[in-house]
């Protein structure tokens, strides 16, 4: 007897999460290099799909027999949501002519249907852009779907994928109210599933949403809570560009610039064609001091997603304000009348100043007043300098030709400048005993109470240098030992081979001192490097009391390597300069979160 298939049988999800198939696209007629081009087309849409961490993609090998079934077989024989089908012709006056179509398994609905013609070049080096314009477009156009559905859903009824796209969407609303309702999301979505890395992205966000404004009175409270889920989110997934988005907005706020911009980068390479992500990258490139690839970001963006919001505008006009193409800035301005972050007038109305439109820049640097008004002081009333002053204390601007850009264009319009910025950090106290370490050539030179050392380059003293650059800020260790380490996962150790383990590593450590002593500083770095190799392995092959554990704990690596260095730099400062070496056993505080107290 024949099986029925229901419309709701097939529909293929993971937390809610589309799982989406890519049928081999058809050609017309029998021409050997259009089949094989559309072969090709088929494979790496799958292979740029899956960057998109939201998504599910079924393996092209899987689904080549089905090309002529139909979506509610394929969705039933290979648990999908969604299924992709694409036709490659080439037209009597040689065109070549792509159709790609997208539809829901469940409703049997078509959600989107394109038509490209491609250029007449070489059909595999115009193939990556066809690619990439397609998988962005795909991805945009199944989490509309997704939140479109979701929209006409209770929060109780929605799975842990869809609950954070809904909050990841409502921050984006830059409100108090929004923001908690977001917040609210992501915890039911974590307590679906706890181990689920974007929902803890989303409360990094939520924590450091820069719309929102209120939490600057508590900067370190708020940026803690965002590093912590960030961090979190970053251990379960190290693959998710957003997460690393997140790091590098929390590094870049904390003033860690090179730090952000590693982060950034990291999730670029991990997903370059996503048009949302190119312009949220864009405006953290412009704060890292690199406007020119925050042009060149928002562009890309802007063809991958040619139906894009009207925000993309006025990302591209923030970049270039910096970039000091002026003119442009205005003409990206005027297309779009959206507001993404509070401060977006202030920098137009610099732009305005230098291009000599002082109306249309005061104009603009009042909405900014008004949009400070609503958002930062809540209605209440502020002095007439706190616009400014606020903007100068909170704007991450790595380059100080910027900010002087701006201070010269708001004394134009005759804003208020008190001249003192405000903090984002609590104030360090003055210490009278102030030690000082500072790298001098292939070694350091350590300075405390008149008493002035030389010491060798020790990875531990880079550690302990940049605790005291960032007196009294907690850094996690992953972000002191500056790497992100794959996850090996399987075996434990056995007791003879950790037993070896441990006796090779005691065995460097005393090399180490003797090549560092003998400033032969080759033969120390190599030694250096196999010891990392072995503490990689064996601080995830141990776990509390020396007991085994499985490998794979990324944290738990760093934490253990950068801790032993510290250590060993710490023993080496207090045998030459016993009083500096106290001084700092007493304020390093090592672990999970390393920290130089200031008290």
């Amino acid at each position: 007897m024949e099986k029925t298939i229901g419309p709701h049988q097939g529909a293929g999800r993971v937390m809610g999460m589309p799982t989406v198939v890519v049928l081999p696209f058809l050609t017309d007629g029998p021409d050997d290099e259009t089949a094989l081009f559309a072969l090709g087309l088929t494979e790496d849409i799958c292979g740029e799909l899956t960057r998109f961490r939201s998504l599910r993609v079924i393996a092209p090998a899987s689904t080549a027999h089905l090309a002529a079934a139909g979506d509610l077989e394929i969705g039933v024989r290979l648990a999908a949501s969604h299924v992709v089908r694409g036709r490659l012709r080439v037209t009597e006056g040689g065109e070549r002519q792509l159709k790609v179509d997208l539809s829901a398994v469940e409703s049997l609905a078509q959600l989107w249907s394109d038509r490209l013609t491609l250029p007449p070049a070489d059909p595999f080096e115009t193939g990556a852009a066809v690619v990439a314009r397609i998988a962005a477009t795909l991805n945009a156009q199944l989490e509309d779907a997704a939140l479109a559905e979701a929209r006409y859903r209770s929060a109780t009824d929605l799975k842990a994928w869809e609950l954070t796209l809904r909050g990841l969407v409502m921050l984006r609303e830059g409100t108090i109210t929004a923001d908690d309702a977001a917040r609210e999301l992501f915890i039911q979505a974590l307590a679906l599933d706890p181990l689920y890395a974007r929902a803890h992205a989303g409360m990094a966000l939520s924590w450091f949403n820069e719309w929102s404004c209120r939490f600057w009175d508590c900067f370190d409270e708020a940026s803690r809570n965002a590093y912590i889920h960030a961090r979190r989110a970053l251990d379960l997934d190290d693959r998710d560009a957003m997460i690393h988005l997140v790091i590098a907005k929390v590094a870049l706020y904390g003033g860690a610039w090179e730090q952000a911009a590693w982060y950034l980068d990291r999730a670029l390479i991990l997903c370059p064609n996503d048009a949302d992500l190119l312009v949220e990258a864009a405006v953290l490139e412009v704060c890292v001091g690199r406007p020119e690839l925050a042009v060149e970001h928002v562009k890309r963006a802007m063809e991958l997603n040619p139906l894009h919001p009207n925000h993309y505008y006025i990302i591209g006009a923030f970049a270039r304000v910096f970039t000091g193409d002026y003119a442009d800035a205005v003409a990206l301005r005027a297309r779009s009348d959206a507001i993404p972050f509070v401060t977006v007038p202030a920098y137009i109305a610099a732009a305005e100043v230098m291009l000599g439109r002082i109306d249309e820049a005061q104009a603009e640097f009042s909405r900014y007043v008004h949009e400070y008004g609503r958002k930062v002081a809540f209605g209440g009333t502020f002095a007439p300098e706190a616009p400014v002053d606020w903007l100068f204390g909170i704007a991450p601007l790595r380059r100080p030709e910027d900010c002087a850009m701006l201070r010269k264009a708001f004394a134009r319009i005759g804003a208020v400048i008190s001249g003192a910025k405000a903090k984002r950090e609590r104030s360090r106290q003055s210490m009278d005993r102030t030690p000082r370490l500072e790298r001098e050539g292939e070694g350091w030179t350590a300075e405390f109470e008149g008493l002035r050392v030389i010491l060798p380059d020790l990875k531990g003293l880079h550690d302990i240098c940049r605790l005291m650059e960032n007196g009294g800020r907690e850094i996690h260790c992953l972000d002191l030992d500056e790497r992100i380490v794959e996850a090996p996962g399987g075996t434990v150790l056995d007791e003879k081979a950790r037993s070896t383990l441990k006796v090779r590593l005691r065995d460097l450590q005393e090399d180490i001192a003797e090549a560092e002593d003998a400033n032969d500083i080759g033969r120390a770095e190599r030694l250096r490097e196999e010891m990392d190799g072995i503490l990689t392995t064996l601080s995830a092959a141990l776990g509390l009391g020396g007991r085994s554990r499985r490998l794979g704990d990324s944290a738990e690596k760093a934490r253990t390597a950068v801790t032993w260095r510290i250590r060993h730099a710490l023993r080496r400062i207090e045998a030459v300069h016993p009083e500096m070496g106290h001084y700092l056993s007493l304020r390093v505080q090592t672990g999970t979160f390393c920290q130089f107290r200031n008290d």
